[in-house]
């Protein structure tokens, strides 16, 4: 049987909203005329052996640049047990470091502006017991692209998050590895998959999807998966014609063509009214907790642990950023995120993830398990004490959703008809918009908590 209410999509778009705008964004680039996105290859890496305690060191010496140009470095490594990775030099920017465990491919890397010259890069791989390791594409050196000269300044200062991918580097850097102990055993294998902008292959993990490289997952949500979308979830070697099937699967694009070719030349096309949506549905919704509780998130903490929120969250964390480790100098440096989202009427509380501002305009509104790596997911359930299964499969807060059904007279007669509520921008009244959010948040709760909330109103419109 047909469930009363669809999770994703509302009937009657224009109902409540008014006209539905023209299409007003386009990218304006063009897929590769040589790849769809669609292709995958293999490479296979001879490994070398690490005793316990040995390192390998691979040095990056950077060519002559000058202040304003763009340097970098980064590669992909693997190894049957988990290494320590550490990088050395002086005047570098800040590092990504994702390491994935064995048979995932990690990765290290950087990239920024340069300010000062930086002569050498020492990547220091430490095998913390007797293991294989394999490294791919170490390199470094002067990067250019057409994205980076002409990109707005908004959009530079995160890439570091998009080495090693993103070093298109004109001039090089000189590579020295310090020689293996010895080869050993049967080569590594690295998938490779196509980006459908630049036409480059990169490297992804089929393991364990999650662990991303250089893609972004496509089906995330478990209703989503097994990803059924052709050159998404099914992957096609060019040369032997075999097949890949993914479970989540990864997007066409590369992670730095989906920035700059895809987000970027769409999202400053948005219009005022979109954005101006967007920001009306949250404060609608923070506003709507507020009143349900009758306090700020701030004032409930307070009155609740007798400390402050923002002060315990920096502790909790350590003063760092959760998803990149950036250190900040007091609590007021901190991005306080909902780690239970705001569109499932999570208000702010100790459960709180500390995010810096890169990484929290990043994550934008989605959920954890859209935004974190696994290993993530599980060290932020233990910090922020939720439940791995919430992390993973975030539900309404049914408690906010309890005081709605107990409050509905007051939301219909009182909060809908709070100035604030009755604003309207391009025929689009803010409550309106509201109540059609709402609604798709209640069709995801189960049983009994599920209410028609839209219906309600529209009854309530006819005879008032």
């Amino acid at each position: 049987m047909k469930e009363e209410f669809d999770e994703n999509k509302l009937p009657g778009k224009t109902k409540y909203s008014g006209r539905r705008r023209p299409t007003t964004r386009k990218s304006g680039f063009k897929a590769h005329p040589e790849t769809s996105g669609g292709e995958f290859k293999t490479v296979q890496v001879t490994p070398c052996f690490l005793k316990a305690g040995s390192t390998k060191e691979i040095s990056i010496r950077l060519p002559m640049h000058e202040a304003g140009e763009f340097v970098g470095f980064g590669g992909w490594f693997t190894s049957d047990v988990p290494i320590r990775v550490e990088v050395e030099g002086a005047g570098i920017g800040r590092l990504l470091l994702k390491p994935h465990p064995y048979p995932n491919w990690g990765k290290v890397g950087s990239m920024w502006i340069c300010k000062a010259a930086v002569c050498e890069v020492t990547i220091l791989l430490t095998a913390l017991a007797d293991t294989r390791l394999a490294t791919w594409e170490f390199r470094g050196g002067v990067v250019e692209h057409k994205h980076l000269g002409g990109a707005r300044e908004v959009l530079l200062g995160n890439m570091y998050l998009f080495s090693p991918e993103a070093l298109f580097i004109v001039r090089p850097a000189e590579l020295k590895e310090s020689p293996p102990e010895y080869r050993a055993g049967e080569p590594f294998t690295l998938y490779l998959k196509s980006c459908n902008r630049c036409g480059r292959y990169l490297p992804i993990n089929v393991q364990d999807e999650r662990a991303t490289l250089s893609f972004s997952n496509h089906c995330v949500a478990t209703h989503r998966r097994p990803c059924s979308h052709k050159g998404f979830g099914l992957l096609t070697n060019p040369e032997t014609r075999d097949t890949l099937k993914l479970d989540y699967g990864f997007q066409l694009e590369c992670r730095f063509c989906k920035k700059f070719e895809v987000n970027a030349a769409h999202n400053p096309r948005r219009t005022a009214a979109q954005m101006k949506e967007d920001a009306a549905r949250r404060r609608g919704f923070e506003l709507l907790l507020m009143e349900l509780y009758g306090e700020s998130p701030q004032l409930r903490y307070r009155h609740a642990h007798g400390t402050e929120l923002t002060d315990d969250i920096f502790k909790k964390f350590e003063g760092k950023c959760f998803k990149c480790d950036a250190e900040f100098e007091n609590p007021s440096e901190m991005n306080l995120d909902h780690t239970r989202p705001l569109a499932l009427l999570w208000p702010l509380d100790g459960t709180a993830t500390a995010l810096c501002g890169d990484c929290n305009s990043a994550k934008r509104d989605r959920p954890p398990v859209e935004f974190y790596e696994p290993e993530e997911l599980e060290k932020l359930s233990t910090i922020a004490g939720i439940l791995i299964e919430e992390i993973k499969n975030p539900t309404p807060n049914l408690a906010a959703v309890a005081l709605l059904r107990e409050k509905l007279g007051w939301f219909f007669g009182e909060f809908l008809r709070k100035p604030e509520m009755l604003e309207e921008r391009d025929g689009k009244v803010t409550g309106e918009l509201v109540v059609k959010a709402l609604q798709k948040t209640l069709n995801k709760c189960k049983g009994i908590a599920a209410f028609d909330l839209q219906g309600e109103f529209e009854k309530r419109r006819k005879t008032s």
